[in-house]
């Protein structure tokens, strides 16, 4: 069905497209810079090296983040042309996404002998991009599964606004938050007479010829083990990163306050932004690969692109349900604040995960820091389970809702209201437009 949008509408539909068209076209740009630098580097290198991987992975990971941009510039077009379009449910794409993470875990497998292979320059780019969007593919057909799905340009718009726009947000703020921290974290440790006087000492040591980085690397390290300075870090990571990202990450949804979302639309715009946002982050972490070391990092970034497409999906849900009905103010706070949580928590254990490595706990005490790293390591776990518990809960609690809402429909439509108006009177009214009256004000409580 085509139709001309409304002017705010049109309005968004020309931002999404300046912001999709310009993001892919330097995300493709740079893709192509990068591979000429990892070939320039692979032709010098008598051995292929490390940074010639990263450097193709680099490549591939901005390739995939243009090629997703050119539908979100498509549909901008048509909307701006006045050409919508509704998605419809199909169930074969959760089948085919159970398959992929069936073929994911093959992929596991081959990650460590292709990343140590002598083609890991040529392989190991296109695996790193299968690994990492597998699993994140899945989660979203699991969440979405049997619910009705918003526009295509309305979810295409998320993903590429998400991908350009919401990532540089945070890590600027994230940026801004850390030159903070320094900050005060230079005046706390002014005050110190012993950090004053290593900081002499550095001052002395570093003009020297002769300067062993390793005893910088063995300052930093005691400067680590100070509580002020592991407090700070937690507080950091496990606070302040999470208040950040869970009220930015759903960037893109704010910009369809206007479309009245219902919570399934709203908390399905949320996984696409939480997995955008773990897109990005997760290929970041991977490109580092090829060292023999990115099968550790593989298996544990798919806990964290779950924890992201969750959280955001929840604070989604939440705001559009507020949004559809103003006595949810406490709905949205609440989704934001379990979201916090749950990413402050799997933070904190992730960070004493390594807790023993990063303070060089002495061997006298290493059974306290064994305990500590088993029991973070516990806890990744059961958030992992909890995560994938909340995904398959929302899904089955608002396809409740949306089967509740049909069966109130159809009982509108068999029983109309008699009125003297002839039936092509109502000729150009949309089922959408007449549901929400049929239901009363208690609608879409889901």
């Amino acid at each position: 069905m085509a139709s001309r949008p409304s002017a705010p509408a049109i309005w968004r539909s020309w931002l999404l497209l300046v912001i999709s068209a310009s993001g892919g076209l330097f995300a493709i740009v740079g893709a192509g810079l990068l591979i000429v630098a990892g070939t320039i580097s692979l032709l010098r290198a008598a051995v292929h090296g490390l940074q010639s991987i990263t450097l193709f992975n680099l490549a591939w990971v901005m390739l995939l983040v243009g090629f997703l941009c050119i539908p979100a510039v498509v549909y901008s077009l048509l909307s701006i042309r006045g050409k919508n379009f509704i998605s419809r449910p199909n169930p074969k794409t959760f089948l085919f996404a159970s398959a992929g993470l069936l073929i994911w875990g093959l992929l596991v497998l081959l990650f460590k002998p292709v990343e140590t292979s002598p083609l890991a320059w040529l392989l190991l780019p296109p695996l790193v991009l299968l690994v990492t969007v597998l699993p994140l593919w899945w989660y979203i057909e699991t969440g979405r599964r049997g619910l009705t799905l918003s526009s295509p340009a309305q979810s295409w718009g998320v993903i590429g606004f998400s991908l350009v726009f919401t990532l540089p947000v945070i890590l600027t703020l994230e940026l801004l938050v850390l030159g903070l921290v320094l900050v005060f974290g230079g005046i706390y440790l002014s005050s110190s007479p012993d950090f004053a006087g290593q900081l002499a000492i550095l001052q002395r040591m570093v003009s020297d010829p002769n300067f062993d980085p390793q005893i910088l690397t063995d300052m930093f390290s005691g400067l680590l083990q100070r509580p002020g300075v592991i407090l700070a870090l937690l507080a950091v990571v496990s606070g302040v990163v999470p208040l950040l990202e869970e009220m930015f990450k759903p960037l893109a949804v704010w910009l369809l306050a206007g479309d009245k979302l219902t919570p399934a639309q709203g908390f399905l715009a949320g996984m696409l932004s939480g997995a955008s946002f773990a897109l990005w982050e997760n290929l970041t972490a991977l490109s580092a690969s090829g060292d023999g070391s990115g099968t550790l990092i593989l298996v544990a970034r798919v806990g964290t692109g779950l924890l992201h497409i969750v959280t955001a999906g929840m604070v989604s849900w939440g705001m559009a349900s507020f949004w559809q009905s103003r006595r949810y103010l406490g709905r949205m706070i609440g989704a934001y604040v379990l979201a916090v949580m749950l990413h402050g928590l799997w933070n904190a254990s992730g960070v004493l995960t390594g807790i023993g490595p990063l303070l060089q706990i002495p061997v006298d005490t290493s059974p306290i820091t064994q305990t500590v790293e088993s029991g973070a390591v516990v806890v990744l776990i059961a958030l992992v389970f909890v995560n994938l518990g909340l995904l398959l809960y929302f899904n089955a609690r608002l396809r409740r809702t949306q089967t509740a809402e049909g069966i109130d429909s159809a009982r509108f439509v068999s029983n109309p209201l008699q009125t003297d108006s002839s039936p092509s009177d109502f000729s150009g009214v949309l089922p959408e437009d007449i549901a929400p009256s049929s239901a009363g004000p208690d609608s879409g409580d889901e």
